[in-house]
């Protein structure tokens, strides 16, 4: 992208906005990888374990130890994990599962692969995780899951969920696509549910490009998910009268990619530690701006923040949001609109027949057209989020000033 030159907005003394056109482009989120985790992609290069070995073994003891739990199924991606998941709990066909409807589509399509029907809970309009009151009048005969995303590395409701979940004797399985190294009173993000999904891919707090894993501390489940991620079948284990079961998928996890993940785990304190310094710093510059709704973290939970996302309020429209985004990628900053809510999809609702009226999803439309991510990493500088919050204040003034 070619940086700008200047602006030619006027705005108030003392507000003015340094241009970057002498600057690099802040990216919206990059690992945090040191050199010498690059020295030990190397040798694990040298060692020549492309799939299995002791790396994979020690990613698993750091996954479970992280969220305390007892068995760990490295995936090569984080799709992979989910739908061999589902497979393994043996949902098909003529079953449900209650998802988030302000999500990515990473769900929907693993629910979709196994045959299943996906059902859609509105969030809760401050956490933007799925409302429990909204989980529970979803909740019908064939209902066999419920998935709970851990939206922008919130676990907020985790443990309201985890109850109801269990008062309903339905599996609760956590989304930790961004969720990794949360906590609630002390009890980390993946330990609430049946089973827990993680994803190693870009966007999380710690990634080897693509990765993914099934966390569950129920064993006869790990033997199956890894049974099917190793590219077996489940046929011998089934008896006359079952549904056919799945074929294997064959989605190891390679030793190169756990080496990258091992290394930012052994270090996953001072990562949080860091990416919880640029959120306070997004937070005390952005707390007093009107029209903007900064992250809302409860208390006795922290977060790994893998994002930092903010909201425009009720003034900003979607086209607002658009035009604001598309301003400050111009002068090279990596900003982000997060995912079209998949109940909000037109191909989605096609395939799944979904209502044309979106009123079952109010507050999922409403913050969905809002949302903006912006750049998230432990190497941000003082200077760097100074420059991304002054120009997202600017780019609004422009719109603003635009709609008259």
């Amino acid at each position: 992208m070619t940086p700008s030159t200047s602006w030619s907005l006027k705005v108030p003394e003392g507000n003015q906005v340094e241009s970057n056109a002498s600057v690099s482009r802040i990216p919206l989120s990059q690992h945090d990888l040191l050199e010498r985790d690059l020295k030990g992609l190397a040798q694990e290069l040298r060692n020549g374990n492309m799939v299995g070995g002791p790396r994979i073994e020690e990613l698993s003891e750091h996954l479970t130890s992280i969220t305390q739990q007892l068995e760990a199924v490295p995936t090569a991606t984080y799709s992979d994990a989910a739908r061999v998941l589902l497979l393994a709990m043996d949902i098909h066909e003529g079953d449900e599962v209650i998802l988030p409807a302000f999500a990515s589509t990473a769900m929907t399509q693993a629910v979709v692969s196994v045959g299943a029907t996906p059902v859609y809970a509105d969030c809760h309009p401050r956490t933007l995780n799925i409302a429990p009151t909204e989980v529970e009048a979803c909740v019908t005969p064939a209902t066999r899951a419920v998935i709970a995303t851990s939206i922008f590395g919130n676990p907020a409701g985790l443990p309201q969920l985890a109850a109801l979940c269990g008062l309903l004797e339905i599996p609760l399985l956590e989304d930790l696509s961004g969720g990794l190294g949360g906590t609630i009173d002390g009890r980390p993000a993946g330990s609430f549910g049946w089973a827990t999904i993680i994803d190693l891919g870009p966007y999380s707090v710690v990634g080897c490009g693509e990765g993914g894993a099934i966390i569950t501390s129920d064993q006869p489940l790990a033997k199956r998910c890894e049974a099917l991620r190793n590219g077996d079948d489940l046929e011998p284990s089934r008896q006359p009268g079952d549904y056919p079961g799945s074929l294997g998928l064959r989605c190891n996890l390679t030793g190169i990619q756990a080496a990258i993940a091992i290394s930012q785990l052994r270090r996953l304190d001072d990562i949080i530690e860091a990416r919880a310094s640029v959120a306070a710093s997004y937070t005390q510059r952005l707390a007093g701006t009107s029209d903007i709704v900064v992250p809302t973290v409860d208390p006795g939970t922290t977060l790994g923040w893998p994002a930092f996302v903010v909201r425009l309020d009720e003034a900003y429209g979607g086209e607002d949001r658009n035009e604001i985004v598309n301003g400050m990628e111009r002068h090279d900053i990596g900003v982000a609109t997060p995912w079209i809510p998949p109940p909000l999809r037109p191909q989605v609702a096609a395939r799944l027949k979904l209502p044309a009226e979106k009123q079952q999803w109010l507050v999922t439309e409403y913050v969905s057209q809002r949302t903006i991510a912006l750049p998230m990493y432990g190497g941000l500088t003082d200077r760097d989020v100074g420059l991304v919050t002054q120009t997202l204040e600017l780019m609004m003034q422009r719109s603003t000033f635009r709609r008259g």
